[in-house]
Formats: C-alpha cells, structure tokens, sequence
C-alpha cells in the first residue's frame, strides 16, 4: 500500500483522493487517474481546498475535459507579462508611450497577481474606480483595450486561459465634440502666439493636418510645384497627400528651417523635430490663457478647419476626403454648421403656387360664384366684417344666396 492511501495518525480513514506532504506541514495534495488510468498528484494547500481540487479533477476527467499539459504550465505574473507584451510591440506602434502608460497603471492596480488569478470582477472595479476618479470614458477605454492586448497575447502563448476584459465594461465614447476658432477668437489668438508662432496655427488651420503629422513634417515632403505636402503615415498608418492653399505657401515659403534643417517645424538645434508636447506646454496653453480662450485645444485648430469648408458650402464628400476620415459618419459631425444646404433640399418641394390673392388696397370684395365662375360686385359698409376672406365655400355659398 502507498503511503498516500495510508490512515492519519488517528487511525481514521483519510478523505479518498488527498493526502498531506510531509505530515504535519499542513501541506495538502490531490491525487486521481486520468481515463487512461495515469496517476496525477497536484499540490495545494489547505486540506478543504484539496478535497475541492479533487473532486473537479475527477469531473474533468469524466467530462473528457481535463488536460494534463495546463497543469504544467508555469503561472506568470500580470505584470511580467506586461513586459513581455511591450518588449513586443515596441517599434511597432505609434503610441509606445502612451502605451507604456497604461502597462504602468495596470501593474500598480494588478501587483502580485497572476493571469490566471485576474477575474473579470476585478477589471472591472478598476475601471469603475477611474471613472469615480475624474477619467474620461475614452481614457479608460484604452486602458481596457491595452489590458485586453495583453491577455490576447498570453492566451496565443498558452500562459493565461481566458481574458477577463469583457466588451460591456467599454463604455459608448462622445466624440462628437466640436469646438472651432470663431472669427472673433482668430485675431485674439494670433496677437497671444505672436507672429513667429501663428505660423504653426495658420498651417494646421489651412490643412487641417494632425498635430503629429505637422509637427513631423518633413520639407521633402513638401512640393511647391503640385502645390500638395505628402503625410507619410497617417492615424489609419496610410499615406495621403494635402492640398495647399495659397496661405499656406505663403506661410511655408518663408520659414527659415527651409534653409538650416531637414524638418519644417524642427526644434532649437535643428537636427530634431518639434517636441509637440513641450510646445504646447510651454507655448500654446500660455498663448491660449492670455487669449482667454476657453475650452480650446490644438486639435480644434483641425475642427476649425473642417468646420470652415462645411460654413463655406463645401460638399460633404469632399470634406471628408481632406480630413482623410475612414468613414463619412466621422465627417457628419459638422453638417449642423451649415444648415443652408438643408434649407435648400426642403425648398424644392416647394410647389408653385396657382391661386390669386385680393390686393390689399381695393375697397370693392368680390366673390366668385360657384357654378358659373361670374364675379359679383358686393358694396361693403365701412364697420362690416370682411367676410370674402374666408376660406369655407359653404358660407360663400350662403352668402350669395342671401345676396341673390
């Protein structure tokens, strides 16, 4: 007889399927055969959690649905396999940063945890936690959606057996948001930023470009002859080309970087782009305070162009086009700023009108008959009703009977 089928030191019968090693530790395992008759011994822990695993052990088994190969499978650390997950897509996505971010906060929130430990219970307290903090729904949306890549990833890898970023946790975003630069706020912000620096703000409002795409410009991209800028990688990762207007030529032809430096917006040593965050902390946020412009972003300097080309009677199509939008939903948003089009759609179905209307200086009413078409002449006393104006032919008719 093994020592695992042995009586307790007491002399009663052990619980069938469990035993604890060494004796005394408190140290409790399962033990069962599979369909194929193999012995498999699993350590647990408490003698109650023991008998648990035992007994799901033994229903796997019967179910056909138990495989000896997860219980080797190493338990990973939320945290290791967030690394892992970064080390991965680093160089490959846009928004490492950002990205790195999230990984950070999910870290501190998961610390200690394994993959296989996270429940969707979890995920989500922590979401309703940072919305309870002040977090935009959109923010803690990319949170979730950083924490479901990495769990995507670890179930590929055979470390994690579901995901517990469930898609009702996402919370429906408001983008529609729309905050354009008005013609009295245009001069306000202009004498706040200086004329060195408006250059940046009239070129994002004459093209419409993304902050990155801009602030990445490079002048090879730039073509006087075709009059277009090329922007290489795009938020959709394509390429696409912007129309340039004559301000913006103006505008671009007389930078100095075109002479000392390969980007069109470069930082101080030339050598670098423009860092966009820094310029907006240290230049357009302290512009846009002594302009007292409120609620206004550099990404609304993009709102304002659309919003203009929509205002000027520009086709919806072709808008969407210039703000390289994937769908027209996207461009809807700024159809509300220029009703005049929809004006004119509903005035077609105006339909000429055929009756005539009785001159407002004529003292003498008539009153045409019904079966002849006869007009009678009718002497109106100064303080009598106008009665020829109404509209009910039975009261005409009683009229001219009474009149006959």
């Amino acid at each position: 007889m093994s020592t695992d089928d042995t009586a307790d030191a007491v002399g009663k019968p052990r619980p069938r399927g469990i035993f604890e090693r060494p004796k005394g530790s408190g140290v409790w395992w399962a033990r069962w055969a599979d369909e194929h008759g193999r012995i498999h011994r699993q350590r647990v822990g408490p003698k109650g959690l023991a008998v648990k695993v035992y007994h799901k052990r033994k229903t796997e088994v019967q179910e056909r649905r138990f495989f000896p190969e997860r219980l080797k499978r190493r338990d990973i650390l939320v945290a290791s396999m967030i690394d892992d997950y970064l080390a991965r897509v680093k160089g490959r996505i846009r928004s490492y940063v950002n990205w790195e971010r999230y990984g950070n906060a999910w870290k501190e929130a998961l610390a200690g945890k394994t993959l296989r430990a996270v429940t969707p219970g979890d995920v989500e307290r922590y979401a309703a936690r940072r919305r309870a903090d002040g977090m935009a729904d959109a923010s803690v949306n990319r949170e979730l959606t950083f924490l479901r890549c990495v769990f995507n990833v670890a179930r590929e890898d055979g470390k994690a057996d579901t995901n517990p970023v469930l898609s009702k946790f996402f919370v429906k975003e408001n983008n529609q948001r729309v905050r354009y630069l008005t013609d009295e706020e245009e001069p306000k912000l202009r004498a706040a930023l200086g004329d060195v620096e408006w250059t940046k703000a009239a070129v994002a409002l004459n093209t419409g470009l993304r902050q990155s795409n801009q602030f990445q410009l490079r002048w090879t991209d730039v073509n006087f002859d075709t009059g277009t800028i090329t922007v290489r990688r795009s938020k959709s990762g394509e390429a696409y080309h912007v129309p340039m207007n004559d301000d913006v030529r103006a505008v671009l032809r007389d930078l100095p970087s075109r002479l000392r430096s390969e980007w069109v917006f470069p930082s101080d040593t030339g050598h670098t782009p423009l860092d966009a965050k820094n310029y907006m902390h240290r230049v357009f946020n302290p512009a846009l305070k002594r302009a007292r412009l409120a609620g206004f972003r550099w990404h609304d300097l993009r709102h304002t162009f659309a919003s203009r080309l929509v205002m000027a009677g520009v086709d919806i199509r072709t808008v969407q086009e210039l703000m390289e939008h994937k769908t027209l939903a996207m461009t809807l948003r700024y159809t509300h700023l220029s009703p005049a089009h929809r004006l004119d759609a509903v005035q077609r179905l105006t339909r000429p009108r055929t009756d005539t209307t009785t001159g407002t200086d004529s003292t003498e009413p008539k009153v045409a008959a019904e079966a002849g078409g006869e007009v009678v002449e009718l002497p109106r006393e100064p303080n009598e009703p106008c009665w020829d104006r109404t509209s009910d032919p039975l009261l005409k008719r009683q009229m001219l009977y009474r009149l006959s």
